[in-house]
């Protein structure tokens, strides 16, 4: 027992040995945390602004739409410049629009269309970071330890999540306002740079010929077409984020019309979903090389599914707070193993490009919460919701057959082992000559997805 306890944890956090990962990672700390603390106080201040479900969904596409039409080429971008610089200045100026924000709404000089014009200014200044952010810990780390550091990074995204929310509420409620809330995340973003002004001066191109952006979109694409399980990894993930974030654009309408509470209590109930996202993601940041990673992947789908069921059934907040616990886990999980998963399935020369596929998935659901609010305001929030848990349902089974449709083609690329014997330089991989560590059985809700796959189960 006490054994296997040192392994998880040689696993989980193996990364973490690199000195200046670890202060990559220190600062996505704080990033994150006012990346998460935004969420919340973007729907509230929507909320506040219009008073409908299309408001708040307006307003999230403002970084939708920049997301969606800007990532590809932010990724163009970050596999031809310096990426380190092209970080601090996305990053900088992601911070600058969040203080300039907070300002003009202290000022009280914001309204409806000026708040989706300044989320869409802000949404432009994630498509150069995202894709160079991915690509630049690769850079540092290496492709023996990049599965296990592109996790760390995503559970960074999940230590903020029981925080930020209950912080944006408090602040929201107080005299700051929705001002002061995004002054604050401003500041912390602001610290985030810091640590990346430190950084080596790595993360150069590695491409030897010019060619026009177009040349380099078009390349990117036909790596992902000519690759079955990056393109299932891809599909799967677009769809968790799009499905996985569509309650909060629901979410404010339901408290106040169909609860009887008022829209800040969505910080109560983002603060469980991110108390149980983080659970999961310490548990798992160790799996994406794990046999049993994509039998995971699609359980905490559908265990997502189940959460927007009783989201859309709930009576009363204790039930919708509960929905949360089976919310957060179904989307984190499943982004944070297949995040990890495309990027070591990707050659470094691509990273800047296939992260930025990924991105598009964070475009694509804020621009969907604009015609989900409008759909919410005709038909209903709980009726929303209820088909969003059955598109949940049908996403996993048709993951499902496209996962054991690729297995052979999986089963001929390399295994990588991360034991605690590992060099701290990576892992290395595993030939049929070397000699494993026996490996536990599945929890039993995995059994019968493994024995669906033809895997053999060991007593």
């Amino acid at each position: 027992m006490r054994r296997s306890i040192q392994g998880w944890r040689s696993n989980t956090f193996l990364a973490l040995g690199h000195p200046q990962f670890r202060i990559l990672f220190g600062g996505t700390l704080f990033a994150m945390l006012a990346y998460m603390m935004m969420f919340v106080a973007m729907s509230v201040v929507a909320y506040d602004l219009g008073g409908t479900n299309s408001a708040v969904g307006l307003v999230s596409m403002g970084t939708g739409i920049s997301m969606l039409i800007g990532s590809p080429w932010g990724g163009v971008i970050a596999d031809r410049v310096n990426r380190k610089r092209l970080i601090i200045w996305g990053q900088g100026s992601g911070a600058f629009m969040l203080a300039l924000t907070g300002v003009l709404l202290l000022l009280d000089l914001v309204n409806l269309p000026l708040m989706f014009i300044l989320t869409l200014i802000l949404g432009a200044t994630f498509v150069f970071m995202g894709p160079a952010r991915n690509a630049f810990t690769a850079d540092i780390v290496g492709p023996r330890l990049i599965g296990n550091a592109v996790s760390l990074n995503q559970l960074a995204h999940s230590w903020g999540q029981p925080v930020a929310p209950m912080i944006a509420a408090l602040l929201l409620e107080s005299a700051a306002g929705g001002g002061g809330t995004y002054v604050v995340m401003g500041v912390l973003v602001s610290i985030g740079v810091l640590s990346m002004v430190v950084m080596p001066n790595t993360g150069k191109p590695q491409q030897t010929e010019r060619r026009s952006p177009m040349s380099d979109l078009l390349d990117g694409v036909r790596y992902v077409t000519q690759r079955p399980p990056l393109r299932l990894m891809l599909l799967l993930f677009m769809a968790t984020v799009v499905i996985g974030f569509m309650f909060r654009v629901l979410t404010p309408a339901l408290l106040e019309q169909h609860l009887d509470r008022a829209s800040t209590d969505m910080g109560l109930m983002m603060t469980v979903f991110g108390i149980s996202s983080a659970v999961v993601a310490i548990a798992i940041a160790g799996m994406a090389t794990s046999r049993w990673s994509w039998p995971v992947i699609f359980v905490l789908m559908a265990v997502m599914g189940l959460g927007y069921l009783i989201m859309s059934q709930s009576q009363s907040y204790g039930a919708a707070v509960a929905s949360m616990v089976l919310l957060g886990p179904g989307l984190q999980g499943p982004t944070l193993l297949l995040q990890a998963k495309i990027v070591m399935t990707t050659e470094s020369a691509y990273l800047g490009r296939i992260t930025a596929f990924t991105m598009m998935a964070y475009g694509i659901s804020s621009v969907g919460g604009g015609p989900a609010g409008v759909v919410a305001d005709w038909l209903g929030e709980r009726e929303v919701l209820a088909g969003v848990a059955l598109l949940t349902f049908v996403v996993v089974a048709l993951g499902v057959v496209g996962w054991l449709g690729i297995r052979k083609y999986e089963a001929r690329l390399p295994q990588i082992r991360l034991t605690p014997q590992t060099d701290i330089r990576g892992a290395h991989a595993a030939s049929d000559a070397d000699t494993l560590a026996p490996e536990m059985p599945p929890p039993p809700m995995l059994r019968p997805v493994a024995l669906m796959s033809g895997q053999k189960l060991r007593n």
